[in-house]
Parts: structure tokens; sequence; C-alpha cells
């Protein structure tokens, strides 16, 4: 075959531009510490595998990355940086394929990518524990205890501001030991807590984030930039990464976490044992106030447990905060100490910066008011967990009880004293609008209410008409419509 003086300038003129790009490409990135016997063949496989990496183009980059790293895996951090991904591509690839073999080959050589990382690169090893520790949970389930150890390692080298995806597959590693014997019942309930605490731990910081930004904007009644909204917006999925992570986790523990089983963990003689460890009483406390659904598909938790109240009692002294408040509360309220139970939910108000959890508790506080007859205290803290969880009746639910139990003290005559009731059935027409959760509790008291209203004849005696707007004075401030 004859080559044309052209042609041949051309290709000469190809490889010196590619020479080029290669010399300047190792410059941007930093001088290579290896680049083994072929340098050359090195250096092209490298630039081409790169550029396509940059782009995500993963499968494209196999064939430059491999010659990379089983010749000069040394040269660049982001051989073990891209490495992954690329190799999860090729895994991926084979699966689709139904090529078990490569598949298989694909796996382990994904995790021996990050073995090598730690060799070549060390300093980040924490990090790059966490990422095995996925990759281990779930392609190599019968390694459970290894990705578990991991998981662990990753943990205590990092600290608690791990993703939320880490936090999942932790945990489900945990359950998996226990479904296979290899775990006892109190090792998934510490595994449990850890993951908790954690998840806790970046809620509270993802919320620090949404609501100082929310108060800036709000205060100053200004529009945030782009770079502030996205700030934001991130914010709020990553919270809601976690929010769905722990209903997850509760889904899966549900069947585990029995009140008889857990009276075997939680007991006298643990108690003495652990009296004066606050993270073993914080953890007790949790694990039996949290509320699950048995078998009834009701709610319950365990603090009729006799040791609840000892182990309330001793962290609350021990550690005053909003677990342990929200603790005493609950002892209160049973023993219908309700003065001393509000008192004790708005110390735990003061502690949580949790939105979600403190309208939890102002839902308490708006109940023990309720209870305790001070009822615009109830409408109150009520109005507050409603502002704190959007898309909730329960606190709306609460309001009409309060206005339904003040029959008789607003207004001067029957039709102004039983007013109540028209504003009481409103609020509950609008819980179960945006609530279907407490619709059946709704429409019960609606029909219990409507029996209250005054009757046809005594409206009309008082001068009143269907249809007039009408409004309750006192604590209430509402205008209802007359209604036969």
């Amino acid at each position: 075959m004859i080559i044309s003086i052209d042609n041949l300038n051309r290709v000469k003129m190809k490889k010196t531009v590619l020479t080029l790009l290669i010399a300047v490409f190792a410059s941007a990135v930093g001088q290579a510490q290896d680049y083994g016997e072929d340098s050359v063949k090195c250096r092209e496989n490298l630039y081409i595998y790169y550029e396509l990496a940059k782009k995500k183009q993963w499968l494209e980059a196999w064939d430059g990355w491999k010659y990379v790293y089983e010749n000069c895996p040394g040269t660049k951090k982001f051989n073990f940086i891209y490495g992954p991904y690329i190799v999860e591509a090729k895994l991926k690839e084979a699966a689709k394929a139904g090529q078990d073999s490569a598949e298989q080959e694909y796996k382990e050589l994904l995790l021996e990518v990050y073995d090598n990382r730690n060799k070549y690169y060390p300093g980040q090893e924490g990090y790059v524990y966490q990422r095995k520790a996925l990759d281990m949970a779930q392609h190599f389930p019968d390694s459970s205890m290894a990705a578990y150890k991991l998981f662990k390692k990753a943990l205590e080298m990092e600290g608690p501001e791990q993703s939320a995806a880490f936090y999942n597959s932790y945990f489900i590693t945990a359950a998996r030991l226990f479904n296979d014997d290899a775990f006892s019942l109190e090792d998934v309930f510490t595994a449990y807590n850890v993951v908790m605490e954690g998840i806790e731990v970046n809620n509270n910081a993802l919320n620090t984030t949404i609501a100082n930004i929310s108060y800036e904007r709000d205060s100053n009644a200004v529009e945030l930039d782009a770079k502030t909204k996205a700030k934001l917006a991130k914010a709020e999925r990553e919270l809601e990464r976690y929010t769905k992570v722990e209903s997850n986790i509760e889904k899966i523990l549900a069947p585990i976490a029995t009140c008889d089983k857990l009276s075997s963990i939680y007991n006298e003689e643990t108690f003495q044992a652990n009296q004066t460890d606050t993270l073993w009483l914080k953890r007790a406390v949790k694990m039996l106030q949290k509320e699950r659904e048995n078998k009834e598909g009701e709610m319950e938790d365990c603090t009729d447990n006799p040791i609840y109240f000892k182990i309330s009692d001793a962290l609350y002294k021990l550690q005053p905060s909003a677990p342990s408040a929200r603790a005493m509360y609950i002892m209160a309220a049973r023993d219908r100490n309700y003065s001393k139970a509000v008192d004790y939910i708005k110390e735990a108000i003061e502690f949580e910066i949790d939105p979600l959890k403190r309208a939890n508790d102002y839902l308490k506080l708006a109940r023990a008011n309720l209870a305790l007859g001070s009822y615009a205290s109830a409408k109150s803290a009520a109005l507050k967990a409603a502002q704190l969880r959007k898309g909730w009746g329960t606190p709306y639910v609460v309001i009409a009880q309060a206005y339904a139990a003040a029959d008789g003290t607003c207004g001067s005559n029957v039709f102004e004293k039983k007013a109540v009731y028209w504003a009481a059935i409103n609020k509950l027409e609008y819980a179960r609008s945006i609530d279907g959760s407490v619709s059946a509790k709704a429409s019960r008291l609606i029909s219990s209410y409507k029996k209250q209203l005054p009757a046809k004849s005594v409206i009309f005696q008082l001068g009143h008409i269907e249809g007039e707007k009408y409004t309750i004075g006192c604590w209430i401030n509402e205008t209802i419509t007359v209604t036969y």
C-alpha cells in the first residue's frame, strides 16, 4: 500500500498533537509518581481514560483505565477515585448480559480497588472503608460480618457525618446478621441506637441550616440568591433522605423490638449495672418510649415497663436533655400530674432543635394543657405543632377538642355558648381534608358535636338565621357560619 506524503504528515501531526496534549495533561494534574516500564503507553492510556471518565463515560473508559491500573496504578490518585465507577459500570454490563463469572470477577476487582487506594494513597482510610462497606454489603451478602466491621471502622474513623445510604446499609447488615443468628438481640439494638444517633446528628445539622436560611429569608423579606437557594434545596433533599431511611429502619426493627424482647435487655439487673452510664440510659429511654405498630395495627410503646421510670429519673438527674425531659413528661402524665407534665415538655422543647420532634412536643404540650383545662394554651401549642409539621391533622383535632370543652364559657345565651361547636366542627373538617389518617376520629367527633349545636328554634328565637356569619369572642376568636 502506498502512503502519500500528505497522509504521512497528517499521521505525524496527530501523534504530535496527542503527545502535546498528554504533556499538557501531565502538567495540569501534577507530576506522575510511577509510570512503569512503558511510560509512553501509560501516559497515553491515562490521558484517554481520564478524559472519558470526566464525562462519566465509564464503559468507554474501561480499556484505558484497566491498562493503567494493571501496569502503573500509582501514577495518579484518580485511578482509584474513578476506578469504582468504571468497574461498577462493567459489573452492571456483565449482570445484564447474564455473564455470571465475569460479574463475580468485577465484584472482586471492585473491592481490590479500595484496598489498593489505601495502599498507594493512604490518608483517607475511613472514607475508603465506608465506600467499600457499602459495595460489600450490596454485592457480597454472604460477607455481612466483614461489611459490618467495615461500617464500624468507618464510623469510628470518620465520625457520624455519614450519608443516609451509609446508615441504611449499616442497619440492614446488622439485621441480616441477627436473622442469621450471628448477632444477639442486644447486638442489633446497639446497632439500631448507633445508627439512630448518627442520623440525629445529621438531621440536627441539616435542620439548623434550613432554619437559619429560612429565618434570614423570612425576617428580612428578601429573595435568596442562587447559591443560597441551592444550599437550602440540598439540605431539604438530604433531610428527606435521612427521614426515609429512619422510617425504613423502624419498619425493619418493629418485629424485633417487641416489649417482651426489650424487657430482656432493659430490666432491674441491667439498670443497676448501668445507672450512671448516660449513653446506656439515653438509649434505653428512646427504645422504651418509641411508638411502634403492634400486631393489631395500633401504635404502642413500652413505657409501662416498671424499669422505665427508674431509667427516666436517673437520666434526667444525670443529664437534662430533650429525651430525658420527654421521659419525665411521660411519667408525670401517667400520674395525671399535668402541671409537672407541662413543665417537663416545655423543657424538652427548649432543648430540641429538630422541627418534627418539636412539633410532637408541642402536641404533647397541647394535650397536657387540655387536660388541665387551659384551653387557650392548648390551642396555642397545637398551632405551633401544626406550623412545624405541614399537612398534619392531629393538632387541629386537639384545637377542636379545646373548643368543644369551652362549651358554656363564651357568650351570654345558649346560642353564643354553643357556637363553639361550629368552630370545632370547622377545625375537624379541615383536619380530615389535609390528613387522611385522622379522618375516622374527626368524623366521629363531628357526628358527636353536631348533636350539641343549638336547636333551630332556639337559633331563630335569639335572632339568628342560617348562613349568618358570627364571630365567637373569648380566646377562641373564630368566625363561623350558622347552619341548621
